[in-house]
């Protein structure tokens, strides 16, 4: 994902001269395809990388690796939330009237139905 998407569709003043070129090279030989990740992927490197390195090295020297890596992740989903801007979809009427025929369930039918769907151990 991170080769084809984030930067496949973010604005070219925020990527360097060089990855402009390659993204129209690409674009001129296959038809661009927008991706849709999963936010909790993202959620989880942040959360492993909370959890395994400490914010401080010994000497009270903040962690560059850290926050490094928390950059990268942080910086994906940026430019991800742009590419977002470009894509065009049209609402499909079918699922459109499907979903708001759609029974609403409290909290108590909800977790009863949970519970038949994937049974506790």
């Amino acid at each position: 994902m991170t080769k084809e998407g984030p930067s496949t569709f973010a604005p070219p003043e925020i990527i360097p001269q060089r990855v402009q070129e390659k993204q129209q090279q690409q674009q001129q030989q296959q038809q661009q395809q927008g991706v849709v990740p999963y936010l909790g992927t993202f959620l989880g490197d942040l959360l492993m990388l909370h959890l395994a390195m400490g914010d401080y090295l010994e000497g009270n020297e903040i962690n560059l690796q850290k926050r490094t890596e928390e950059y990268r992740v942080m910086r994906e989903i940026l430019l991800l939330q742009v590419a977002a801007k470009n894509y065009n979809l049209e609402p499909e009427e079918r699922f459109g009237a499907w979903f708001q025929d759609m029974e609403l369930l409290n909290e108590n039918d909800s977790y009863s139905l949970s519970c038949q769907l994937w049974p506790q151990a």
